[in-house]
This record gives structure tokens, C-alpha cells and sequence, in this order.
């Protein structure tokens, strides 16, 4: 039966449901790298204040040393926002053309969920290759952290030494010896004072290229010891979680990309410091009936999915990257 005018409340509320349908249906797995926050300002400033250290020794009668806490790194972040339109037309509400509509309204909210999705990696896609990139729109993005040097590099800077900070291990494959590179990394973090810190790593992050996520599913499930012959003890079972960043080997456009297959990355999300704002939360806005609903000159039925964020890495001790090229 056709699409009448008297049922067009009920053809925006199945839409709203459609949609909703496609936006969970996209698996939200980069966010899981982020701290996510609502913020309702255009432009937000995020700042950091290394502790004074370590306590000092207190002699009897003796005053307190006082604390001197250190500025550390400052990172400003200014939402954008994306949206797609869609419509549905005279000819598919006359010739019930219900697939279409339904693909469409679904194909609205998998749109602003996959672009999220595809910021949010490449990120650290493209922290891995430089300073910054061009996405899909021309604009020029950021790469680098609040020391303004490029995600994972050898070169970290901190504001109280000479010192270089590394969170980078260059090609390496993943393997046992990588892997343990990364860790010793971890290990040699230091505040801006130029005091060792502790973070803990607590997950491992690849692409979903099937030949490198199986090795490290091997690794983190394997009884016996990856990388030997003698099969000894696995102490990395159980040791890591694993995450798949379907977006990580994907160019500027969203296309697949032989780069990125094989980058790997160690992180303790406990300690991330990456951040994304919404000002405007992923919406689906929809015609109202004697309102916007009926375009004059098309007959059409206009909906639209948008949303505006913000997002950013502020400190890097808290993740180790590999530009591997290779399994």
C-alpha cells in the first residue's frame, strides 16, 4: 500500500528507530581508547600538572619541604561537526517501496557512527606515519600530542629536563622480543620532573588483519610459551585484553589500506590520556508534519543524521606504537 500523508507520524518514528538500529549496529570500539565527555563550548582546554614527586625527609622540629608541582603539557580542542541527508521520495511512498526506505534511514545513522568511529582511529593510524594528515573533507588534522611532537616518536619532549620520552619501536613485527620492547618502554617513562612513572599496561591494540590478530590471540591463549622451541610456561596468557580496530588499515577516505595491516599498539587504558567532546551528541532529525515535512519542489521527505566533537591525545605515557610492515 502506498505511504499516505496520514501516516507519516508513524513513517518518522519507524525511521527513528531505523536509524538508531544502524547507529549501534556499528561497533564502537575506538572509543574504548578515549575518555568521552559532553562539553557544550565550541573550544575546551585541557591542562596538565605533574605532583610535587616524591615526600622528603622531615627531621624532629623541622619544617615541611614544600611540594613543587611542574606545568606539564596543555592541549586545546575545537569541535567540528558532520552530518549526512537523505530522502525519502514521492515514488517510494507510492510505490511501497519500503526496503529502500528502510536502508536508507539505517544507512543514515551507520554514517555518522562509522565516521566517529573511523576519527577516532585514525588518530593513531596516522600518529604512526607522521605530524598530521588530510581527511575525507581536506582538513588538515593533527597527529601529535600536547608536547606537539607526533603521537609515537622517539623524541618526547618534558618541560623540567633535556630529556627525550620514547613511545615508539620503530617496524618492529609483533613477537615476543617486540613485545617486551614495548614493555621496557613502559618502563622508562618518566613525569615531567624526570621521575619514573608506573604505568601498567593492560592491552594490546592491532588492526583486524587475520594474520597479525591471530598471532596475538595465540600469544594471549597459547598454554605453552610463544616464540620457543621448548614450550615453557606462557606468562603472557591471560596477561593482555586484545582490541581490533576495524578503521586502523584504512586510508583517508575509509578505504582499505596494505598500510596499517600490521600496526600494533601496547596501551594502559587505565591511564588514557585521549579525549573526545560532544557538543551536539550523534542526532536524527526528521520532517514534521505541517512543518519541513514535504520539500515543495521535490515532494521528497528530508531526514538527517549530524553530530560535533572534538578529540585529542594529550599525554603519551600511557601508550606504545608500532609502524609494523610485516608479520
Amino acid at each position: 500500500m502506498p505511504i499516505l500523508t496520514t501516516q507519516f507520524n508513524d513513517l518518522v518514528k519507524n525511521a527513528l528507530v531505523l536509524w538508531r538500529e544502524g547507529f549501534e549496529g556499528v561497533p564502537k570500539v575506538a572509543r574504548q581508547l578515549y575518555d568521552v565527555n559532553d562539553n557544550p563550548w565550541q573550544t575546551s582546554e585541557h591542562s596538565q600538572i605533574d605532583p610535587p614527586g616524591f615526600s622528603r625527609r622531615k627531621g624532629e622540629g623541622s619544617a615541611y619541604v614544600i611540594g613543587s608541582p611542574r606545568q606539564a603539557y596543555s592541549l586545546t580542542l575545537t569541535k567540528s561537526r558532520i552530518g549526512l541527508r537523505d530522502s525519502v521520495t514521492w515514488e517510494m511512498r507510492k510505490y511501497d517501496k519500503y526496503r529502500q526506505i528502510d536502508k536508507k534511514m539505517r544507512g543514515l545513522g551507520e554514517s555518522s557512527a562509522s565516521r566517529i568511529e573511523l576519527d577516532l582511529t585514525h588518530l593513531f593510524t596516522f600518529g604512526l606515519q607522521g605530524g598530521s594528515y588530510e581527511n575525507m573533507d581536506g582538513e588538515t588534522v593533527n597527529t601529535v600530542t600536547g608536547d606537539a611532537v607526533q603521537i609515537f616518536s622517539d623524541n618526547h619532549t618534558i618541560t623540567g629536563s633535556s630529556t627525550k620520552v620514547d613511545n615508539y619501536i620503530g617496524t618492529s613485527a609483533f613477537n615476543r622480543g617486540s613485545l617486551e620492547s614495548a614493555e621496557r618502554l613502559f618502563r622508562n617513562m618518566v613525569n615531567m620532573q624526570d621521575v619514573k612513572v608506573v604505568p601498567q599496561p593492560d592491552t594490546i591494540i592491532t588492526s583486524d588483519e587475520p594474520a597479525l590478530s591471530n598471532i596475538v590471540k595465540e600469544f594471549l591463549k597459547s598454554t605453552g610459551a610463544p616464540d620457543t622451541a621448548e614450550r615453557s610456561t606462557n606468562v603472557y596468557k591471560g596477561k593482555y585484553k586484545h582490541i581490533e580496530l576495524p578503521f586502523l588499515a584504512t586510508d583517508a577516505n575509509g578505504g582499505p589500506s596494505s598500510t596499517g595491516r600490521y600496526y600494533w599498539m601496547l596501551a594502559d587504558l587505565k591511564k588514557k590520556d585521549a579525549i573526545v567532546e560532544y557538543s551536539e551528541m550523534p542526532t536524527f532529525v526528521s520532517p514534521s508534519p505541517g512543518g519541513n515535512g514535504e520539500d515543495f519542489d521535490t515532494d521528497d521527505w528530508k531526514f538527517k543524521s549530524s553530530a560535533s566533537y572534538a578529540y585529542g591525545i594529550l599525554d603519551y605515557k600511557w601508550i606504545v606504537g608500532a609502524a609494523a610492515t610485516s608479520v
